[in-house]
């Protein structure tokens, strides 16, 4: 606003003027032009900016959607293509049909030699590779999303871990593994389409528990892939407690679980089996039947038999758990406070072992004294005690379960024997030394039953040895998942388009 102040003239009066404003403040005619000239010119700058944003928000907005649509597409179409494998692979000449199409904004390959199963058995005598092979993978990937056919399964990976979008066909049931593995060998892919038909290539391969003559031992898988965190979790859905090494330990692409192939020392039905029982005169009677090539049937209340003495040998499979405890080093008996395997040293004082919460399984380097102190078990699970020295039992000591003698198992290496001393010691369980001997001195009961190759009972009174038939059904004590069958199948299947 501009005043203008005119010095009066002859005869006049001060005038005072206003340019664009009356002396009220209303615009005059020229005001409101420029004033509507600038909010037209701001508006058109608005609308120009906001196009542009639309333009930039929108337009990333619509390429992340179509990403998003593309990527699930993908994931139902490799699990289709999974499905298709599979059926090639059991179906043997079957030749399957299998399409996917439609993806531009990603990379589709074949990665022939991508991650690794590997299986092996380890016992006392050493380490048998059952099988050693690439698993291979068909893949999409769009960015930070990964999507992938391996083994059976397909997963996905966000850069921030795996998941199972379809799991691998992995069965455990009662002891037997189930799992078909299927192999895409190399195949060239047409751009980032698939077009044509899967079939599988040979005869399968068919693994199994390896040497028939093996005793006992442990069996360990190990996954190696980019989509490890993805195999872990539906390992450890399949196998409680199998899982020994996870992707966070170790190599970061390497699950390693294990099932354990224990002694079967099952079907134990005689108080004493033995190639050779010796009973003093004044000891009392067996009280139950014996088997043994060599024994007074006097000193028998119950029946004598004189098959070819044949039980199942646990020198290996002791002194492989002693191998590995070597490795991982030695706890006190006072760890022993629950389910699980401990390595221990000695045992000579006093424990109890409460198996109310699972298995327990220690194994026992030296040997085991106790000579009045009780190494009792309690709890409705199994304890096997494996022993790889000898075994002394004096004093007025319990060793096992008083309540149920078949949950217990004293398991003793050739190096090893038996023997007890001065007192009234009671051993309620399974003493199972086949390669080994038992001297039952001083006035010791044994309720169970005994397995050795040599077995002499003294001037026992009172005390002596009498079957309980609950060990019958008695079965080494395992931690992890137990093996009894192994039935992994593995096909490879090509793909021509």
């Amino acid at each position: 606003m501009r005043g203008e102040f005119d010095a009066p003239r002859s005869g006049g009066s001060l005038r005072i003027e206003r340019d664009a404003e009356t002396s009220s403040g209303v615009p005059t005619d020229r005001g409101r032009g420029q004033t509507h000239l600038l909010g037209y010119v701001l508006l058109v700058g608005i609308v120009v900016v906001g196009s542009g944003a639309v333009l930039l928000f929108g337009g990333s907005g619509l390429e992340a959607s179509e990403s998003a649509v593309e990527i699930e597409h993908a994931e139902r179409s490799l699990v289709e293509f999974t499905h298709a494998t599979r059926t090639a692979a059991e179906a043997g000449g079957d030749r399957v049909p299998v399409t996917i199409e439609g993806l531009d904004r990603g990379t589709l390959e074949t990665r022939a030699d991508a991650g690794r199963l590997r299986i092996v058995r380890e016992d006392g005598s050493g380490t048998e590779v059952l099988y050693d092979e690439p698993l291979g993978a068909v893949t999409y990937a769009n960015g930070d999303t990964e999507i992938a056919s391996q083994g059976g399964g397909v997963w996905r990976s966000d850069g921030d871990g795996t998941v199972a979008v379809s799991a691998p066909p992995l069965e455990y049931r009662d002891g037997s593994l189930w799992f078909p593995v299927v192999r895409v060998g190399e195949t060239r892919t047409r751009g980032n389409a698939i077009d044509g038909v899967v079939n599988r290539t040979g005869p399968p391969t068919r693994v199994g528990r390896g040497d028939d003559g093996a005793e006992s031992g442990d069996v360990r898988l190990e996954v190696e892939s980019a989509y490890c965190e993805g195999w872990q979790r539906e390992i450890e859905s399949t196998f409680s407690g199998g899982v020994t090494e996870r992707c966070s330990a170790g190599r970061t692409d390497r699950v390693r679980f294990e099932l354990t192939d224990p002694p079967d020392i099952g079907g134990i039905d005689t108080a004493i089996a033995a190639h050779e029982v010796d009973i003093h005169r004044n000891a009392p009677p067996i009280e139950g039947d014996v088997d043994a090539a060599s024994v007074d049937d006097d000193r028998v209340n119950g029946s004598v038999s004189g098959t070819d003495y044949d039980y199942p040998s646990v020198d290996s499979y002791v002194s492989d758990r002693v191998a590995a405890c070597e490795r991982t080093g030695f706890e006190e008996s006072d760890d022993v406070l629950e389910g699980g395997r401990y390595c221990v040293e000695t045992l000579e004082d006093g424990h109890t072992f409460d198996t109310s919460d699972g298995e327990i399984e220690v194994v026992v380097r030296d040997g085991i004294d106790v000579r009045g102190d009780d190494l009792r078990h309690v709890g409705e699970n199994d304890l096997t005690l494996l022993v790889d020295g000898p075994v002394s039992v004096g004093g007025n000591a319990v060793v096992g379960n008083d309540s149920d003698p078949g949950r217990t198992q004293l398991l003793v290496s050739d190096d090893g024997n038996v023997t007890t001393a001065r007192g009234t010691p009671t051993v309620a369980g399974l003493v199972y030394a086949p390669d080994s001997s038992v001297s039952l001195q001083g006035n010791p009961t044994v309720r169970g039953g005994i397995v050795a190759e040599r077995v002499a009972v003294g001037n026992v009174r009172p005390g002596g040895v009498a079957y309980d038939e609950r060990i019958d059904a008695a079965e080494v004590a395992v931690t992890g998942p137990r093996l009894r069958r192994l039935g992994v199948t593995a096909y490879e299947v090509s793909l021509e388009e």
